[in-house]
């Protein structure tokens, strides 16, 4: 019985360890701007500086823009968010480990 119960804990903890997109892009952003570029142009631009540095990531259309969301063995790690609206490109990215911020963080910068 106790095998049992200490197999279901893990079994919970480990579940509610897992991220999705939601959960990450509902944090606070750790990167924040907005562009003279097109969603298309800085998200092309964020992919390839992403993809020279080995991050794995997904690339997902949203109303008016893109996602890349950075996934790992536990869940979503980072959602960079990048949309049109009111005549400018705003990118959000926002993270749930922090070690990773500054490697992912930078060419988000570099692209403005």
């Amino acid at each position: 019985m106790k095998v049992r119960i200490a197999l279901s804990l893990t079994v919970l903890a480990a579940l509610s360890a897992c991220a999705n997109v939601k959960d990450v892009r509902d944090r606070d952003p750790v990167f924040y701007s907005s562009t003279q570029r097109t969603p298309e142009d800085y998200t092309a631009c964020v992919a390839s500086a992403w993809k020279d540095l080995g991050i794995k990531f997904q690339q997902k259309a949203v109303r008016n823009g893109f996602e890349l969301i950075q996934e790992d063995s536990l869940g979503v790690e980072a959602v960079l968010t990048t949309t049109h609206w009111k005549g400018k490109t705003e990118t959000r990215l926002s993270t749930r480990i922090a070690r990773r911020d500054q490697s992912i963080i930078e060419p988000a910068n570099l692209c403005l």
